[in-house]
C-alpha cells in the first residue's frame, strides 16, 4: 500500500531554556537529515478559575488555544528546497505580533525574513542556515513565552518529529 504514508516517531522531553543541549542535539540531527521538525510548547500554570474570553463564542474555545507553540524546521530536501530554517510561532493574539516582539527587544534580525505574520496562522520566519541554532531557538523560546496567553512556568516541552526512514 504505497499510498499510505509512513508514521513518524516522536520523541518527547521537557527542558529548561537555560540548558538547550538536548534540544540542540535534536536540531542538529534533523538538519543532518533535512527532514522532521521540533514543536516547542511552554509549560503553563494551570488555573482553577474560568478565564474570561473575548465574548459569547469564547465558550467554544479552550485554554490550550491560548498556549503558544513554536516550530523549528530544518531546510528541506530536493532541488527546489531553500537553504533556510523555518521558525513558526502560533499564538492567540488576534493581531500581527512583529510590533509587540520589536517593542520587547525581540525584533527579527536583519538577515532573517518574515514569511508571514498573521493573526490566526501565527508568525513564520525564514532564517539562513548560517545563523546558529542556539540563537534561533533562544529567540523562538523568548517569542513563544512572550506571546503565550497564560502565565508560564519556565519549563518547556519538546516534541521531536523524527525523519522518515
Amino acid at each position: 500500500m504505497s499510498w499510505l504514508r509512513q508514521q513518524r516517531s516522536v520523541d518527547r522531553f521537557e527542558f529548561d531554556p537555560a540548558d538547550l543541549t538536548r534540544l540542540l542535539e535534536a536540531a542538529a540531527w534533523l538538519a543532518a537529515h533535512r527532514d522532521g521538525w521540533l514543536n516547542l510548547v511552554p509549560g503553563v500554570e494551570t488555573t482553577t478559575e474560568p478565564v474570561e474570553g473575548p465574548g459569547l463564542f469564547s465558550m467554544f474555545g479552550t485554554e490550550a488555544q491560548r498556549v503558544s507553540m513554536c516550530t523549528w524546521m530544518p531546510p528541506g530536501r530536493g532541488r527546489h528546497a531553500a537553504d533556510e530554517v523555518t521558525v513558526g510561532v502560533m499564538h492567540a493574539r488576534s493581531t500581527k505580533v512583529i510590533p509587540e516582539l520589536t517593542a520587547a527587544g525581540l525584533g527579527i534580525p536583519a538577515a532573517w525574513r518574515v514569511w508571514g505574520d498573521h493573526p490566526r496562522r501565527g508568525l513564520v520566519v525564514k532564517v539562513p542556515t548560517a545563523a546558529a541554532d542556539a540563537e534561533v531557538l533562544q529567540w523562538a523560546l523568548a517569542a513563544g513565552a512572550l506571546l503565550c496567553g497564560l502565565p508560564t512556568t519556565g519549563s518547556w516541552r519538546a516534541e521531536v518529529y523524527q525523519p522518515r526512514h
